[in-house]
């Protein structure tokens, strides 16, 4: 009889402590993959604004060599930091 009531305890406890193992391990996958997203994310950010400051030096440069007057600069510059 008690042993059989130790057996069953035996076999409780080894279920909660899976139960925790699998819980951690799942929490631990979710943190990977958010991690990853969010580095994505910023990788994404860089390349905008690289593409940003590029357009904005390629038009600055044009303003600079008298191609675009003040307001047709304003406009383009308007126009790519609105996008």
């Amino acid at each position: 009889m008690i042993t059989s009531i130790v057996y069953t305890l035996i076999g409780l406890i080894l279920c909660f402590v899976l139960y925790i193992a699998f819980r951690a391990i799942n929490t631990g996958m979710e943190a990977k993959k958010a991690i990853k997203d969010l580095k994505n994310s910023n990788n994404i950010n860089l390349d905008n604004q690289e593409d940003l400051v590029k357009k904005l030096t390629e038009l600055k440069e044009l303003h600079e060599k008298k191609i675009l007057s003040d307001e047709e600069f304003n406009a383009a510059k308007k126009k790519i930091l609105d996008e």
